[in-house]
């Protein structure tokens, strides 16, 4: 491969896991608003033994335990979401990689019907298998506050 084609092949790679990324938003924030099979097609983005840190809300293994999570519990704690990501840094090594994103999500608290925001970093990595697919995700929140309070008067409560 000349430089030029490595140099293009990055790109092309940067871009496909900043796809990845965004089709991952879309899918969780649709699944939310209450369409299940959104899940099933979340899960697919991931690596078969593939896990997600979600903090308090805990742990996830393989596809059977995302599906868990993002197809039953998230639906169940919020009727609406809008992930939004910002400030990717992705460092690439060969068929893996590595990477971080700020997320902020406006969101409903379903059993309040509170507006909330929720804000922090994910810290993710991926490896390419027909296509790059997440192996892990640990999200890392900054703050989940009432939307009418704000993180500076309540920094997080319990969702």
């Amino acid at each position: 491969m000349t430089d030029i084609e490595a140099r293009i092949q990055r790109l092309e790679d940067c871009e496909a896991i900043r796809n990845l990324k965004a089709r991952y938003c879309l899918l969780v924030d649709e699944a939310v608003a209450g369409n299940p099979s959104k899940a099933v097609e979340l899960v697919s983005l991931f690596s078969r033994n593939a896990w997600a840190d979600f903090g308090d809300f805990g742990r996830f293994t393989g596809h059977d335990g995302l599906l868990i999570f993002f197809r039953d519990m998230v639906p169940g704690l919020l009727s609406y979401s809008a992930h939004m990501v910002h400030n990717p840094i992705i460092e690439l090594d060969g068929d893996k990689a590595k990477g971080s994103w700020v997320f902020e999500v406006p969101s409903t608290l379903r059993s309040a019907n509170m507006a909330g925001w929720l804000q922090g970093r994910y810290i993710e990595e991926y490896e390419r298998a027909d296509g790059w697919l997440f192996k892990s995700i640990t999200a890392i929140f900054d703050h989940a506050t009432p939307f009418d309070e704000g993180w500076a008067k309540r920094r997080m409560f319990v969702i």
